[in-house]
């Protein structure tokens, strides 16, 4: 966490450019909207929106994606005890805010993958949409028709002392101040990452 937010002093590597995605979000002023800053921030992480897709995001297709985004608490969290899985299910608004960002207004694709959608989704709901990454879904054994699920039900698990996967995710954040603003998602998320990352190197 410290060496993709700050830098490995040792080494003198340059923090992840990935940690400007998270610093342009945080506050988000327009949380129900899709923004340039959005759009740029998401190149942060390694993936472009297509241009004929940003110009609609930010144009035409705005004001129902607004529609969308407000039908989803902004700070609903998936560790949450009482997010229930309903949040995800397939007639759910975050379903149908999945299915706006993949295809145009024709209902043809425009180069919005999963994981580029699932990034732009995170920037908006960070405590809640978990990023598609695909290192994380290696480290995970996930797919992309599982990913949500087995998110949501990780962050349901509880120690043998009842303390739940929140409970460590805070400590590790506490421990880094650059990851204070973070959600327990992303803290995650970048740890998963990190390791996945370190491990391919390896290999």
């Amino acid at each position: 966490m410290a060496t993709y937010l700050n830098g490995d002093p040792e080494s003198e590597t340059l923090p992840f450019v990935g940690r400007h995605f998270d610093e342009l979000s945080i506050p988000d002023e327009n949380p129900n909207e899709i923004t340039a800053s959005d759009i740029v921030a998401v190149s942060f992480l390694s993936v472009s929106i297509p241009p004929a897709a940003a110009w609609a995001l930010l144009h035409s297709r705005k004001n129902k994606l607004t529609e969308i985004l407000s039908e989803i608490t902004p700070d609903l969290a998936i560790d949450d005890p009482n997010c229930d899985y309903g949040v995800f299910d397939e007639n759910s608004s975050l379903q149908q805010l999945w299915t706006t960002l993949r295809r145009n207004a024709s209902g043809d694709r425009w180069g919005m993958g999963p994981v580029l959608t699932s990034k732009l989704m995170a920037r908006k709901r960070p405590h809640l949409v978990p990023i598609q990454d695909s290192i994380v879904l290696a480290e995970l054994h996930a797919t992309d028709r599982d990913f949500w699920r087995m998110w949501w039900q990780a962050m349901q698990l509880t120690d043998s002392g009842h303390r739940p996967v929140r409970h460590y995710a805070r400590k590790l954040r506490d421990s880094v101040p650059a990851a204070h603003e973070l959600s327990l998602l992303r803290v995650l998320d970048i740890v998963i990452w990190m390791n996945g990352k370190a491990r391919r190197a390896t290999a």
